[in-house]
């Protein structure tokens, strides 16, 4: 018995002794697995909203039996057809530039129907019962990239010309030489509340001396319709984070066996770290819709050296983060949108 309990409390004792150690390769571990945080800006309207990370717009309406003859049937049609006048309502007031929203094209010298360019598709439908006067919620959705995406629906109508030496590319070709290529982040958290980042379709970046070194005339036409030329996030993650990106330092000696079992798989001496994200600061916006970036002169010289190597902005690799102070996911709703309260 006594060697019983001898033995238990050399078990406790050296449990104790390496629970420390323990602990610190699980927080190894963890934080080795931890990636940047990137969550979609979204503004609201009334009656839709606009997810400029993932690249959709969503116009919702409701359908009331009770104001349709108490059929159900009615109720739905007129959800529907208040889902789609929300979701044109949406679309007409998306920026394109910074001058201009979507509905101001068709006063221009361009002229489109807007009904015909969106390409939507049911994305929620309920019948909700709270309440004492149950109603019929339907959601259309369209997205902004891809295929039957917005902008390549708009290309035809404002793209002027093709950067020298575009050639057409493999689509799956393309997104797989893709998968490791560094994406460009542009910072534009610390700018004041008055100077805040609009997102657009086809926003631009600027110099502080007013040169443009990219917009939609500089981009390869497939990158472009497939992912659209910039995403708009907001994030919590600190500059230097999203320097790190996905692929820290790897752990070395003692470390590596605590750690994860992929970080024992990286075993090549030459092995180099790469930098997932370049980070440039926005120092401030320009245009009439508040839509361009412009970044200092150096950064700008940095930003053409990588683009020259691996084509970060040909490729529309671009990340615009804005201030998490515009109300965490949601934005608000701009003043050129008010008309369609």
């Amino acid at each position: 018995m006594t060697g019983r309990l001898e033995k238990g409390e050399w078990f406790r004792k050296s449990l104790f002794a390496l629970f420390p150690f323990l602990l610190f390769g699980l927080l190894c571990a963890f934080t080795w697995a931890a990636s940047v945080k990137f969550l979609p800006f979204v503004e609201q309207f009334p009656k839709g909203k606009v997810d400029w990370e993932n690249g959709y717009f969503y116009g919702t309406g409701m359908g009331y039996p009770h104001l349709n003859d108490g059929s159900k049937a009615k109720a739905m049609k007129v959800a529907q057809a208040q889902a789609l006048s929300a979701i044109l309502q949406v679309a007409s007031g998306l920026r394109v530039d910074d001058r201009r929203v979507l509905a101001d094209l068709e006063k221009e010298r361009v002229v489109i129907q807007i009904r015909a360019l969106i390409q939507y598709e049911p994305f929620e439908q309920e019948f909700i019962q709270k309440g004492k006067d149950p109603f019929y919620r339907v959601t259309y959705r369209a997205p902004m990239r891809g295929v039957t995406g917005l902008t390549q629906k708009l290309i035809p109508y404002l793209r002027s010309s093709s950067p020298a030496g575009e050639q057409p590319t493999d689509r799956g070709a393309a997104e797989a030489s893709d998968d490791e290529a560094p994406w460009l982040v542009l910072d534009a958290r610390r700018l004041s509340r008055d100077s805040r980042v609009q997102p657009a379709l086809f926003p631009k970046i600027m110099t502080e001396k007013g040169e443009v070194i990219f917009d939609l005339n500089t981009v390869e036409e497939g990158a472009l319709a497939r992912r659209g030329m910039a995403r708009y996030v907001v994030t919590d993650t600190s500059r230097e984070e999203i320097v790190a990106g996905l692929l820290p330092e790897r752990p070395t000696g003692f470390l590596r066996l605590l750690g994860p079992p992929w970080a024992m798989a990286e075993d090549k001496a030459d092995r180099k770290r790469q930098t997932k994200y370049v980070v440039k600061d926005v120092t401030q916006v320009d245009g009439l819709m508040k839509t361009n970036l412009v970044i200092s002169e150096a950064d700008a010289k940095e930003i053409r050296e990588e683009d020259a190597s691996s084509q970060i902005l040909k490729k529309c690799r671009v990340i615009v983060a804005v201030s998490s102070s515009l109300g965490g996911i949601e934005g608000g709703l701009p003043t050129h949108l008010a008309r369609y309260r």
